[in-house]
Parts: C-alpha cells; structure tokens; sequence
C-alpha cells in the first residue's frame, strides 16, 4: 500500500531520458559515448535549470547543496552576508529575557512569551523548507530565522570560515548535544534545590525556595522545547537516504547517496554511528517524550490534580487554560510531522503546502474560538483593557505562517504578485513589534484569578512520618504501652 501511495504520488518513479533537458531534472551521461544513461528529479526541483544547469548559488549532482559563498535558508540558497544575522537577532531576544528576568523573574507569563515568539519563528522556518523559489522579499526579509535553529546554523559558519568537518555532521552535533546537556544540568540543579527545600525550618523560607525551584524547571521547560524542533529536524534528516526513503531523486543508484549532499554517501561510518544515535533519540525524544507528556497531563486533568500539582508539575501545562492543558505536546507533534513533511520527503510543494496549511488552519480556529493561553491583561489608569494578549499574539502569528504557507500555492497557480510579498513582510514585522511591546509592558500586566493560581501555586507540605505498629512484636522491660499501641491491639483482637 506504501509503495502504491508513493508510485501515485510520483515519487519512485524511475524516469529515463525522456526528461532530458527539462527544467526541473538532472540527467546522467555515458562518459565514453556521450548518449543519456537515466534522469532524476532534483530534489529541489526549482534548483536545476534546463540542459543539466544550476541555478545561481547551487551546485552538486542535482544541484542540492549551496555552493561557495552561498548558505542554505529554508529550501533556498542566500548570498553570504556580511554578519550573521541570525546570531544577532538571536542575542537580541536573549538581552531582552534577561532584562526581564531580572525586573520581574522568569514567571509564568514571561515564559509564555518567550515560548510563543520561538513557536513563530520554529514555524516560519519550517514553512520555508517547502522546496520551492521562494520569492527574493520574503527570503531576504527572513534572513534572521537561522536563529531559532540554535545550533551552529544559527552563526552560518560557512560564510565566514572553512569547516573542518562536513556541514551535517557538525548541525547535527550542536543541535543534538545541547538538549541532552540541559536535561541532566536541570536534572541536577532540581535535585540540588530539593535538598535545599528539605533544610528549610521557616515556613516563608520553604515557598520562596519552592518557587525558585518552580522557576528552574519552568526555564529548563522553556529552553527544551524551543530546541526540541531543531534536533528533530537533525535527527529525522540523518534517514534523508537513497536506501531509507527509495526516491528517484539520486543519479547514482549504486550506493546510499545522501539526499542533502549526494556527493558523499550514508554508507560511511560516521554516519552509521549518527544513524545509530539518531534511531534512539528519535524513539525516546522525538517520539514517546511528547506522548508521555500528554498522558501524564490527561491523567493529571482527569483526577482533577492540575492545580493541586500546580507547584511540582505545573511547568508542563501552566502556559495554557485548563480545557487545553495538552496544547504543549501538541504543539511538539505538530512541528514534527511538519518536518516530515518539508524537511525529509520530496513531495511536490503543492502537497506540502496543502498538508501543512490544514494543520495551520486547524489550529488557526482553536486558538480564535477557544483562546488557549492564559489571559494577559493591562492595567491603565485604574482599568483593565480588554485585550488578552497572549492568544491576541498567538492569533496573528498563526495567520502570518498561514499566509506564508500559501504563496507555494499561488506560485504553482501562478497567482502570486508582488505586492502580495510586501503584505506579507509587513504583517511578520507587526507580529514582532507586538511580542516586543508585551514584553516592554509587562509591569501593566493584571493577574487575573486564574493567573494567581499560576503564580502563588500551593506549596506541598512535608509529609508526616506514620507511627507503625506491629501488634505481635512484645515491649521490652519497662518500656511503656503507648495510646497508639493500645489502640492497634485492640482493634486487632476485634477482627479475630
């Protein structure tokens, strides 16, 4: 049934030379006579130009990677500028959180904040992996998304230094790596202030530790799922193999050419070590941590426990209102079919478009009707404004990734002009120039009822240790009977 969807869809195809100089497809020669051997469709198709050509800033077999002094945005290849805009843009945002952290502390609704701008940005980038021509304005205005990759795309080493291993090998380490180092620091640290917690003796004492604890697990929350798209990404691109994924868009079929760089093969065992990791990460990560996360959240709503636990788990749900208390694994599960979606299988851009701005419009409508995130409200000059920022934010971000998952659809109708571009650019500009001004005004913000349950969470007291008693051990001499003791006798003679 698989190879039969594929075969329909067109993607295993094995085109002889009746493509030959077609735009689009690559064709390979018989070096003695000169006659065509076989053609393949490019794997980014917009890429190869008619009679075996490239078009400018690519190179390779089909014309797949990024030549000299180019790096690869999306599914494009931009000249090299003349700093890493992306790192920039990157310290900026970072400057900014922490200015706030230290004014108002890493609360429930800066981390909020923090998570919708990276959950925008993580989409952007992943709608313009869409292998198409994306139009010069919206690459060129976009050039600062390598900074939520954050890993070593994020500085474009390319452009400014020769690598001294292959570009996968060190986009997969520094994605990869990092998650692993803040889970076990924030392992550590949570065990650390645990400790703390148990030697407090002051009742205040034990909440203000309590709630910087719930402030490190609520950072170390943040921090994992805004890297948990990049290293999925990496972690799904090390199967983009000949072998793995049987697609006609390789000219040697001989060996399991890589589909990124298919002048260097999966064969090798670098990559077979990386192939190893991967497959393990991508079940326990990528996989069974989202779903393990929104059963544990299922079963926390279904005994009624949100609020209870609230100080202890709260940091996986307290972003959210309680009838959308899953939307965080969610939102993880989305990213990851997307990636399948642009960044492993050639589809046609028609079907990546369509597939993915269904999920966009799906989730476009939930967060209209029912207004997920908890409310962010400003209060001016004794009022309380009726704008709840945070779905008002997410709401229009929503729509700028509609709008750019779109222009794919116009580009093949031939339905796309210019000024739909300019519309475009305008409207990601307004985005950020509102999470700007919501992180400017957050000493205005209002706690509301439910925001209070979020901020002054209940804090666990310590348990009682239990008096046991075991009615046939005998006291010793002298030692007194205790009430305890009585009463546990007796009640084990009345059920003889």
């Amino acid at each position: 049934m698989l190879a039969l969807g594929l075969a329909l869809l067109g993607l295993t195809t094995t085109h002889a030379c009746s493509q030959q100089g077609q735009a689009g497809y690559h064709c390979m020669y018989n070096s003695t006579s000169g006659d065509c051997v076989h053609c393949a469709r490019c794997f980014f198709p917009d890429n190869c130009l008619s009679n075996n050509s490239c078009a400018a800033g690519t190179t390779g077999p089909t014309c797949e990677i990024c030549s000299t002094g180019h790096y690869r945005l999306g599914s494009v290849c931009l000249p090299c500028p003349i700093a890493p805009w992306g790192a920039v843009f990157l310290g900026g945002v970072l400057i900014s959180i922490v200015m706030a952290t230290i004014v108002h502390g890493f609360t429930v609704s800066l981390a909020t904040k923090v998570k919708q701008l990276g959950h925008f940005l993580q989409f952007l980038l992943l709608s313009l992996k869409m292998r198409l021509d994306w139009p010069s304005l919206i690459a060129q205005s976009l050039v600062f998304l390598p900074s939520v990759d954050l890993n070593s795309h994020t500085f474009i080493p390319e452009c400014f230094f020769e690598l001294p291993i292959r570009q996968f090998y060190l986009h997969w380490t520094t994605a990869v790596v990092p998650v692993l180092v803040v889970a076990l620091l924030a392992h550590i640290l949570d065990k650390f202030m645990k400790r703390k917690i148990g030697r407090a003796r002051k009742e205040e004492e034990r909440k203000l530790r309590w709630r910087c604890r719930g402030q490190v697990r609520r950072c170390a929350m943040t921090v994992f799922v805004l890297m948990f798209s990049p290293a999925a990404a990496m972690i799904i691109r090390a199967f983009a193999c000949q072998y793995t994924l049987s697609t006609d868009v390789v000219l040697d079929h001989t060996d399991n050419i890589f589909l990124y760089d298919q002048q260097h093969t999966c064969s090798e065992m670098p990559f077979q070590i990386i192939q190893a990791l991967s497959l393990l990460y991508l079940v326990l990560v990528v996989i069974l941590l989202p779903l393990g996360l929104l059963f544990w959240i299922l079963r926390l709503r279904k005994f009624n426990l949100l609020k209870q636990n609230l100080a202890t788990q709260g940091w996986m749900y307290e972003s959210y209102r309680r009838r959308f208390c899953v939307l965080e694994p969610v939102v993880m599960m989305r990213k990851v079919l997307s990636v399948l979606l642009t960044d492993l299988y050639p589809l046609q851009p028609l079907a990546q478009a369509g597939v993915n701005l269904t999920f966009s419009g799906v989730y476009l409508f939930v967060v209209v009707l029912g207004r997920p995130y908890r409310p962010a409200k400003w209060r001016v000059c004794g009022k309380v404004l009726p704008l709840d920022l945070h779905n008002i934010f997410e709401a229009l971000a929503t729509l700028c990734v509609c709008c750019l998952q779109v222009v794919p659809i116009l580009k093949e109708t031939d339905l796309y002009h210019e000024y739909m571009g300019i519309s475009l650019v305008v409207v990601i500009s307004c985005t950020l120039l509102l999470w700007v001004i919501m992180l400017a005004g957050m000493s205005k913000e209002v706690q509301l009822e439910e925001e209070m349950d979020c901020t002054e969470p209940v804090v666990p007291k310590p348990k009682k240790k239990r008096e046991k008693f075991v009615f046939w051990h005998r006291n010793k001499v002298g030692e007194g009977v205790t009430a305890v003791e009585l009463t546990a006798r007796e009640r084990a003679l009345t059920t003889f």
